[in-house]
């Protein structure tokens, strides 16, 4: 039997190589084409891929040991919006000075789930999904290949009764503070507002069958300005083959229906135990697990204490640098040594900006205006990122199509938990 690879880090390297294997990528990782990729996504290779992950991460392993090797200077847990480009953004904004970042898996653990949704047990559902968090993880590969990524398994997913007891302590907790319930609501208009137009576009206009779209598309064709219901369907089927994250319309029956989901990460004390574990802090883009932060402060580890309200106060920043970088070019710079100083003085202006016991907004308004100081000092060393980049943009070097996209990520429902023993 092979040898498992101890270190996360390993974990991820084999799985990155089962990725491509399974679906025909070249040694850059990237696929002969679009359609062909998508074809390969089959029942089996679901199965497979699924396989690999109890391989890699058997129910019987010491997942306290192998989270312990996760070790950097400073890394951060990331619990928030699992859809890619907001994913991205978080990596690209938090890399500027943090040495790792860890991310929860969004596959599905299959011994973490009843049997009717265990992906190896009835994987033809799981095709779409598995296709979308595929993409994610390619758009990863080249950071979690350096790295500067980890893609991580909490310690629930390997015990049933932590996730029961951790569920029950959520819910008992929101129940009880009017502040949680608020931050929720805030956070659910905050996903819906984010991507309710692309999910519906996606799931609901993509994905009909052609016959039953035809119909809708009539209502929106407009003859007078030649454009025809055949003209709309056209370009539905275009969009169709575009999308990097869309694999197939429709089925017309119940028992073919893919199951898609969304994941903003592990439950709060999960990741927070996670974070112990990894000695990290934690980091998010939502509300609601922002204020389950600043409420359990006192609870957590000593890396959130410190580190945590600086993530919340450069999330909370605004400054062209960080809304121009892209993944790649972000990637570059610190596979140059680009940002080392640039950490370094990240970390002084959080000194000198904020109170590391606060989460007040105000600490992003703050950082902002000492970071643009510390920015103009160094303009010679940013405009020479900033001519890097344009090269780079000119170059044509950027994502290829195919991998660009929005992955919907796992929800986890209480039906889907097997029994606790």
């Amino acid at each position: 039997m092979a040898k498992f690879p101890l270190t996360v880090h390993g974990k991820n390297l084999a799985f990155i190589d089962k990725i491509a294997d399974a679906f025909g990528l070249d040694s850059v990782r990237k696929p002969k084409s679009l359609p062909e990729f998508q074809k390969a996504f089959t029942a089996r290779a679901v199965r497979d891929l699924h396989e690999e992950i109890i391989r890699l991460w058997p129910k019987t392993m010491d997942i306290t040991k192998t989270l312990a090797s996760t070790g950097a200077e400073i890394s951060g847990l990331y619990i928030g919006d699992y859809a890619l480009d907001h994913l991205v953004q978080s990596i690209v904004r938090h890399s500027l000075y943090a040495s790792k970042l860890l991310i929860a898996d969004p596959f599905v653990y299959p011994h973490s789930v009843r049997e009717e949704y265990n992906p190896i047990l009835n994987p033809e559902q799981y095709r779409t999904q598995t296709l979308r968090n595929v993409n994610l993880w390619l758009t990863l590969t080249p950071w979690v290949k350096a790295d500067l990524v980890e893609i991580i398994r909490t310690p629930a997913e390997f015990d049933h009764k932590l996730q029961w007891n951790s569920m029950q302590e959520q819910q008992r907790k929101f129940a009880e503070s009017l502040e949680l319930q608020a931050a929720q609501s805030t956070t659910v208009d905050e996903l819906t507002g984010r991507h309710i137009e692309k999910w519906k576009y996606r799931d609901l206009v993509l994905s009909l069958p052609d016959h039953a779209l035809i119909d809708r598309l009539a209502e929106l064709a407009d003859p007078a300005k030649g454009i025809t219901k055949e003209d709309l369907l056209a370009y539905v089927r275009e969009q169709r083959d575009n999308d990097p994250d869309f694999l197939e319309v429709a089925a017309d029956n119940e028992k073919d229906a893919q199951l898609t989901m969304v994941t903003t990460g592990p439950m709060y004390n999960v990741a927070r135990l996670a974070a112990s574990l990894t000695g990290s802090y934690l980091v998010t883009d939502l509300t609601s697990k922002w204020k389950e932060i600043e409420l359990d402060r006192a609870g957590g580890s000593a890396e959130t204490g410190v580190w945590s309200p600086f993530a919340k106060a450069f999330q909370e920043t605004e400054f062209k640098y960080l809304n121009d970088v892209s993944i790649d070019d972000a990637f570059r710079l610190r596979q140059e040594d680009r940002l080392g100083t640039l950490r370094t003085f990240l970390r002084g202006v959080w000194k000198q900006a904020c109170d590391p016991n606060s989460f007040d907004k105000v600490n992003g308004g703050l950082l902002a205006d000492e970071l643009a100081a510390e920015v103009a000092k160094a303009k010679a060393e940013w405009d020479k990122i900033d001519e890097g980049l344009l090269k780079t943009a000119v170059g044509g070097t950027g994502r290829d199509c195919w991998r660009q996209g929005h992955s919907l990520g796992r929800g986890m429902a209480c039906s889907w938990l097997p029994p606790l023993c």
